[in-house]
């Protein structure tokens, strides 16, 4: 398939691979791969260091690194994930939709054992945007043979999907806000902007908004009132740290929820509390949802949207990795 040939013996032959030129803060594609060697490009090509080579034409048999890197692609692709065409080698491996990623990270780890194959994914769980980069196949060298190439796909097909996206199921999202500083007038509240500029990342918003003072009872009166209109999802915002007037994490037991954990391993977002009432989860997001772009509602959001159940394990398990900044 391909051949190694000096610079100088290229011209006229069709390059077999991108050349690739790099520099302080430059990474660009002099050639691409089947551009037809001309005189004049000999000397830009040993300015980039390429005084050889490989050039299509050569019957050497194998299979190229585009058409393996597609073939992987196509092989651990599933819904709501497409792939590029290939670059420099590569495919990567792009959202159709908003949602919840998952990665069957077994059979990662698999082929990228075997020699010269490699995946790299975003981690499993990660919540990813329309048209988010989500992973990359390619090969190290410039060919591989046909018998180690269907023995990865083999192994990509039995683990399919290696990479899928799964959309929210949830629609009806309602969000308690509580202060009495904010219910008085006192101050404008942060909280809504905030939450609705994370969830339009997924296509959706809030649907119901109320403001309780610091009242326990009252708070816990509008938990339940949501539930009773169908929210499928429940956010109850501030009164989470440890002071005398913060009362959410109160209320929110009082409505009779199921207090999965009452803090997250994760910083910041540490002190989120999460909560299910009958099969409807009720987050208490603490201030800093406002402020850091990234916390622990962010990790938690995919998948409640995806309508995951979350465990006290798994949430135990954040604690690695949980140091967001």
């Amino acid at each position: 398939m391909v051949k190694k040939v000096r610079a100088e013996d290229a011209v006229g032959k069709l390059l077999a691979h991108d050349v690739v030129c790099y520099g302080p803060n430059l990474k660009s594609v002099l050639f691409k791969r089947d551009h037809v060697i001309a005189l004049e490009d000999v000397e830009k090509l040993k300015d980039t260091g390429d005084y050889y080579i490989f050039v299509a034409g050569a019957d050497e048999g194998g299979v190229h690194e585009e058409d393996a890197a597609i073939r992987m692609a196509n092989a651990s692709v599933g819904d709501n994930v497409f792939c590029s065409n290939p670059t420099q080698g590569k495919v990567n491996l792009f959202a159709s939709a908003p949602g919840l990623l998952k990665v069957n990270a077994d059979v990662v780890i698999n082929a990228n054992l075997i020699d010269d194959f490699i995946i790299s994914t975003k981690p499993n769980n990660s919540g990813v945007r329309k048209g988010e980069l989500v992973g990359s196949v390619k090969i190290v060298p410039l060919s591989v043979d046909e018998t180690r190439m269907r023995a990865v796909e083999e192994i990509l097909k039995r683990g399919k999907p290696v990479f899928e996206v799964v959309p929210p199921k949830i629609v009806k999202i309602g969000v308690i806000i509580t202060g009495t500083e904010v219910y008085d007038g006192r101050i404008k509240d942060a909280f809504e902007p905030a939450l609705n500029s994370k969830l339009v990342e997924y296509g959706l918003k809030i649907t119901e908004r109320v403001v309780v003072s610091d009242d326990e009872e009252k708070i816990a009166g509008e938990i339940l009132a949501f539930k009773e209109r169908d929210n499928e999802l429940i956010l109850v915002t501030s009164g989470m740290a440890v002071d005398a007037g913060d009362l959410t994490p109160t209320a929110i037991k009082r409505t009779g929820a199921d207090v999965v954990s009452r803090g997250i391993p994760i910083f910041p977002g540490s002190m989120t509390l999460v909560a299910y009432l009958g099969n409807t989860p009720v987050l208490g997001l603490p201030a800093c949802i406002i402020p850091d772009k990234v916390t622990a509602f962010d990790l938690l959001l995919p998948r409640i949207l995806a309508k995951e159940r979350i465990t006290r394990e798994e949430i135990a398990n954040l604690g690695h990795g949980g140091l967001l900044k």
